[in-house]
């Protein structure tokens, strides 16, 4: 009769109101914690994109003395629009069938700029803009569910070093965080792969080096990068569409 009676009162303390608050507290300093961790990266990342302009930005200038009209600011797409104050041409909307946060795609043609300096600093801003946008809303999208990344499935770039790390993701499987992780550290050695090379710029085309095996590297880091973000907006439709389906989502 004992046992019994201290086995209830254990199983009441158990149920308490005080146990109940300890575990839903601890569930909400779990999640708190992981939104203060993405805000960290985030400010960590822009004051190191800061850091890299300033490294950049040629002695004797002041970014005030750029005319304005160096700037493009482009105010729509096919499905999105970004704010007037942006300077860079990357920006996230969202998917008219499914309402899915998508990430634009990557601007085609160079930005506009007085000098090939400014316009080769503009294209590397925009990358790393590109590269934590698809990281951030990989890490939102939030499946846990391994799964292959169909974007690199048979994907060619210029360089061995690289394709051969494709060839090897081709055999991996990884959630939706994996996945922006690998976006975001893909991304971060593409934009400073073009950072680091300004003195070898080609006047006539800005984006673009002297160094044909180097330029090799950057453009397969593109190719990488800009299939890497394409799964990621894929996931975060299938995302989408799961949710409002009511079927079950990917992290079950």
């Amino acid at each position: 009769m004992t046992n019994r009676t201290e086995m209830a009162e254990n199983q009441e303390k158990k149920d308490s109101p005080q146990e109940i608050s300890g575990v839903t507290s601890a569930r909400r300093m779990t999640s708190e914690r992981a939104t203060s961790k993405r805000k960290f990266l985030k400010f960590a990342l822009l004051a190191g994109g800061a850091a890299t302009l300033a490294l950049a930005w040629p002695r004797g200038v002041n970014a005030s003395s750029v005319d304005k009209s160096s700037t493009s600011l482009v105010s729509s797409k096919a499905n999105g629009k970004q704010s007037t104050l942006k300077l860079s041409r990357v920006f996230q909307f969202k998917d008219r069938k499914t309402g899915a946060p998508q990430i634009s795609a990557f601007p085609e043609t160079d930005p506009q700029g007085e000098t090939p300096l400014e316009i080769r600093m503009k294209h590397f801003t925009e990358i790393e803009n590109f590269s934590f946008m698809g990281f951030v809303l990989a890490h939102e999208t939030g499946g846990t569910y391994p799964k292959p990344i169909s974007t690199i499935t048979g994907l060619k770039v210029p360089d061995n070093e690289f394709q051969n790390l494709v060839d090897l993701a081709q055999t991996e499987r990884v959630n939706d965080e994996q996945l922006g992780d690998t976006l975001l550290d893909v991304g971060i050695n593409w934009e400073h792969f073009v950072a680091s090379t300004n003195d070898q710029l080609i006047p006539a085309e800005p984006t673009k080096i002297t160094d044909p095996a180097m330029q090799a590297k950057i453009d397969a880091l593109d190719q990488i990068t800009e299939a890497l973000v394409t799964e990621v907006n894929l996931r975060s439709i299938d995302e989408r569409r799961e949710s409002r389906e009511g079927g079950r989502h990917r992290s079950y």
